[in-house]
């Protein structure tokens, strides 16, 4: 399949417009070719031999599995980080290659990988050109074996969607964009022990792609925002899964702004548990202008509370992650505007994010790491490369338990520069007001991919 989009999803068109070089003016080199010194594995990990057999994790081990490399091109290959020795090791290949895919980890030592593109981007006079194909088949990953197998295929091909596992072991596959160029208010389930997917009978309040989903404490699930369309327009609408119906019912409230490209999380503990602190993103009707702003919903009453304290500057395509003391960290992004002018891309302006901030629940405050910049009006850089549409992970075991690994994604070492597709990674440190650490490079770049922490 051959397909010309005028204007892409918001998390595709910025992340692609950065790897093309259509964002920003100068043109900087900005590979990271980290060249830390290669270590031998820790652990009982089982090491390929003579390049004949995969590497094989462990349980505290985080799956990176596709994504795009630095060629625009969506890939097969995986590899795991090992916390123990620092090191990305390079594990099974999937069936397909796969960019914007979901993955969800299953009990007890499987990983489900579905959907996604499969091919080449490139942006050509203000239209993508997408050479490929939006997927619907699935594998998992078996974490015992590192081989990858198939499983049956969803019911609808899909990108840029989200998946989360419920807590009856079957996982929610919701919304995203077909083979057909339409966004999808359409939803599934997929069955670990059947192997197979199932439609949901009801659909969504709103068609979505890079929206969110957050399971929250009663086994419901919180689906907010997203593209609508893939002509810059964005809701602020939100759906609740409950899975004791299969159906979706629409949130009484929408949230107070459109946003897609944004982050969801869950609050566990503390002052605001069974909360969900939602930021940032990109929202509009044919412009996709950047947000600072962040909101918290309430499951009690369904209601989204605009919060009076913003972040210190706006981004999309950002991580957000909950850590060990209740605080959330915010990693990244894209600090920009995106036009859409007669169904065409018309032009983006911006900067790639190399700062991070926290959020404290107690005080409702968001701090820069490392301090803010009174002559830019952001936070100071802290993080090792600017970087978006990268993947952060909560580690759990290992000599770096409560840090956080950023991975890949689309950036540069100047975050005025053009992006291109990341092989570097780093961790975050939260002891002392936190700090980040470069890690030794993954074995390919890797931006819109998947990353899964191994049971």
């Amino acid at each position: 399949m051959r397909t010309a989009l005028a204007a892409l999803s918001v998390a595709g068109l910025i992340g692609l417009l950065a790897a093309s070089g259509c964002i920003n003016g100068v043109s900087v080199d900005s590979s990271p070719q980290d060249s830390a010194a290669s270590a031998p594995p820790a652990r009982a990990h089982k090491v390929a031999v003579q390049n004949i057999k995969p590497a094989i994790p462990v349980a505290g081990d985080v799956l990176i599995a596709g994504g795009a490399d630095a060629s625009n091109q969506s890939i097969a290959a995986a590899e795991f980080f090992d916390p123990s020795s620092g090191q990305f090791l390079p594990t099974g290949t999937a069936a397909s290659s796969r960019a914007a895919a979901a993955a969800e980890a299953l009990s007890p030592t499987q990983v489900l990988l579905a959907g996604g593109f499969s091919g080449t981007a490139t942006i050509k006079n203000f239209s993508l050109d997408l050479e490929g194909s939006v997927l619907a088949g699935a594998e998992t990953f078996d974490e015992t074996t590192g081989a990858f197998s198939p499983v049956a295929e969803m019911t609808t091909p899909r990108m840029g969607f989200t998946a989360t596992e419920l807590n009856n072991g079957k996982v929610l596959v919701a919304g995203g964009l077909d083979n057909r160029d339409n966004v999808l208010d359409t939803a599934e389930l997929y069955d670990p022990v059947a192997r197979k997917f199932v439609a949901v009978a009801g659909a969504m309040s709103d068609r979505r792609m890079f929206d969110t989903a957050t399971l929250l404490l009663s086994g419901k699930v919180l689906i907010t925002g997203g593209a609508i369309n893939l002509s810059g327009d964005t809701t602020n609408s939100a759906d609740l899964y409950d899975p004791a119906s299969n159906s979706f019912t629409p949130a009484i409230f929408p949230m107070d702004h459109q946003r897609a490209a944004h982050t969801a999380t869950l609050f566990t503990t503390g002052p605001m548990a069974g909360k969900v602190l939602i930021t940032g993103g990109v929202g509009g009707s044919s412009f996709f202008f950047k947000d600072s702003s962040a909101e918290l919903y309430d499951p009690a009453s369904q209601e989204f509370t605009l919060l009076p304290s913003f972040m210190n500057e706006p981004r999309s395509m950002h991580t957000a992650t909950l850590l060990d003391d209740g605080d959330v960290l915010i990693a990244g992004g894209f600090s920009g505007t995106v036009a859409v002018t007669g169904g065409m891309l018309s032009g983006a302006s911006g900067l790639i994010s190399n700062s991070a901030e926290t959020f404290d629940p107690n005080t409702g405050d968001f701090t820069c790491v490392g301090g803010f910049n009174n002559d830019t009006l952001r936070c100071n850089q802290s993080m090792t490369i600017a970087r978006a549409a990268h993947t952060a992970t909560l580690l759990a075991t290992g000599p770096t338990p409560h840090r956080v690994l950023i991975a890949g994604g689309i950036g540069a070492a100047d975050p005025a520069a053009h992006g291109v597709e990341l092989n570097s990674a780093e961790l975050f440190n939260p002891a002392g007001g936190g700090s980040f650490t470069a890690t030794a490079a993954m074995s390919a770049a890797h931006a819109l991919h998947t990353a899964t922490l191994l049971h």
